[in-house]
């Protein structure tokens, strides 16, 4: 009988030892693809929108906030991202914002739009990140109400997105649409709400296509219509399939 109590108890060790979780510490090897070794290539990555993480081998802070950022990095697949290790850098950082270790700057064409230096903020990055919630309200720096807005900026390429919140085609788009918008560039794309636009009657003949319904993408260049746009969401969800995570582009 005591040999066989101490047999169940063996067996019974051996089963929690199997359905017990067996958690690996992650490492920055682990990330091959992701490590960059230059100020140069951090900060002057051609990606629409990318993350970079700065840390130094002798920063204790970036040895707090390691388990956690790389766990994060992990099972993170919404923008591409980076990892620098600045201690044996060849060059210096070209941004002013950079400080120190440890720190992530979300990058669009070289210029840094969020930045979290120091540990507390690299928590508050993983929080955000981990919980992120996009809207049309995440967007509201970028929403115009005006058609001369439209026509006033200066740039080769942008579209504009026209859309109404209860319109049931920008509905079936929102999510989509709005999850490929974020991985864009600063600049690259506005919105503008047609039951917030002033004067909404007074369309302007550069943008008399707007007249045709919602959700609309109109392809603008240096405040011009330039003839393509893509109307409905059929239009416009294979329109965001075909630029993928490429830069906007006209495709006529």
């Amino acid at each position: 009988m005591k040999k066989l109590l101490v047999v169940l108890i063996s067996l019974l060790v051996l089963s929690l030892s199997a359905c017990r979780e067996i958690y690996v510490e992650l490492d920055y090897l682990d990330f091959p693809d992701n490590t960059i070794t230059s100020y140069e290539a951090a900060e002057n990555e051609q990606s629409n929108k990318y993350i970079v993480y700065y840390y130094s081998a002798n920063c204790g802070h970036c040895l707090t906030v390691k388990p956690d950022i790389l766990d994060f990095f992990n099972d993170f697949d919404t923008l591409p991202f980076y990892i620098f290790n600045i201690t044996d850098a060849p060059d210096v950082s070209g941004l002013e914002e950079f400080i120190g270790t440890p720190t992530v700057f979300v990058m669009s064409d070289g210029v840094v739009s969020e930045s979290y230096i120091g540990s507390d903020n690299i928590y508050d990055f993983i929080l955000k990140y981990n919980d992120l919630e996009l809207d049309y309200n995440t967007f509201n720096s970028l929403h115009l109400t005006t058609y001369q807005e439209v026509l006033n900026i200066e740039e080769d390429i942008y579209i504009l997105y026209y859309y109404l919140d209860n319109c049931p085609h920008c509905i079936t788009v929102k999510d989509n649409f709005l999850s490929w918008v974020f991985t864009k560039s600063a600049g690259d794309i506005y919105f503008m709400n047609g039951a917030n636009v002033t004067d909404p009657d007074n369309v302007p003949t550069e943008l008399t296509i707007l007249n045709s319904g919602t959700p609309i993408i109109v392809i603008m260049s240096d405040g011009e219509f330039t003839g393509e746009y893509y109307s409905g969401s059929e239009e416009i969800l294979e329109y965001i399939l075909i630029i993928g995570e490429g830069k906007i582009a006209q495709l006529k």
